[in-house]
Order: structure tokens, then sequence, then C-alpha cells
């Protein structure tokens, strides 16, 4: 696969869809009526879309030498932090919002998960009704998709303060930290048939 020194990929041109976790959906359909249906939010996000990836290597000793060999093991992902654009009714800031709401209330100090204590949750008792699954494409100069980050078991842990000023005409912004378990990443389009000139 050859690769033309001119072709490279831009800044800024990804997006995040993201799968509205079922307890959200559960809550919201309570308040709003079992009509009120929720599509996948998406959001336009720049800054870093992915984490680093380690596997580290082990040091290993053979005589009076040292050989590198893989550990074979994956440390736990750092947490993704993703800057979005707040769209003009406020309703992707105010969706993570209320999932954040559901893992501790704000009226009252307690979560929606309290048949999920702390010490409970794990891999054979996963919280799968408060965590989902988001994805941020890479995107060509045409906005199609080229590649996938698929992260799963993800949950938000911090939303920022909205960043916002008179004294400049952009659009109002916003970080949401998300944490998850795993990561996929594939390419959209069949290798053998990408040409790069």
């Amino acid at each position: 696969m050859n690769q033309s020194p001119l072709n490279k990929s831009r800044s800024d041109k990804f997006i995040l869809i993201l799968d509205i976790p079922t307890a959200l959906k559960k809550k919201l359909n309570a308040v709003n009526g079992e009509n009120f249906k929720i599509d996948p939010l998406q959001l336009s996000i720049y800054g870093s879309p992915v984490p680093a990836i380690n596997i580290p290597a082990i040091d290993v000793s053979f005589g009076s030498q040292i050989y590198k060999t893989s550990t074979f093991s994956r440390p736990a992902y750092e947490p993704l932090t993703v800057r979005f654009l707040i769209d003009n009714g406020y309703k992707n800031y105010w969706m993570i919002w209320n999932w954040l709401n559901l893992l501790n209330d704000y009226k009252n100090s307690t979560s929606a998960a309290h048949n999920f204590p702390q010490n409970k949750v794990g891999i054979e008792n996963p919280m799968s009704e408060y965590t989902s699954i988001f994805t941020i494409y890479g995107l060509d100069e045409y906005n199609n998709k080229i590649i996938s980050f698929k992260y799963k078991y993800a949950f938000p842990t911090a939303l920022s303060e909205i960043n916002y000023t008179n004294q400049e005409p952009v659009e109002i912004n916003s970080t949401v930290t998300f944490v998850f378990n795993q990561l996929e990443v594939n390419l959209e389009k069949d290798i053998n048939k990408i040409t790069c000139n």
C-alpha cells in the first residue's frame, strides 16, 4: 500500500455516535412518556479521539544479558476526554448531564444504580444498563467514514464547564471524560481497495 506524501488526514474530522444507555432511556421515557423516542446521540468532536494504547515489555535475564519480551497484557486504558460542540438546543450537553446524574443524583446524593454497590460490580456482574457503546469515526475530506474506534462498556466520569465568551464568534463547546473497558479499531473501507494517490 503506497501512500502519497500529500495524502494526509485533516484535523478535526471526527464524529462521535453514542448509543444511549438502557437506564437513561428508561428514565427519560418515564418522565416524557412512552412515545419519547431517543435516537443515538451524535457529537461533533475535536482534539484527541483515541487514547494511548500500551502492551508493555519486560526484561528477562539470560546469562549476562537482558532479553526484551512482551508482557502479553494490556493495562487499563486511560480515560478518554473529548471536546465537543454544544448544539443550539443544548440537548447533547443535557443528555450527558442526565447520564452522570444517574450515577449520582444531585437531589439526594444517591445512585440510581443502588443494586450495584461498588464492591459488587465486575465482569460477572457488570452495570450494563448504565454503560454504553460509542464509536468515533475518522472522516476524509468528503466526510466519508474511513476508520472507526469503538469504545465498549463506557460511561462518563466528568462533564466540563461550558466554554463561552461574547468576545469570540465561535461555537460553544464543552468536554466529556469517558472511561471504558474495550477498544476496537476497524477500517471502514476494504484495505485492498484503498488507493493513495
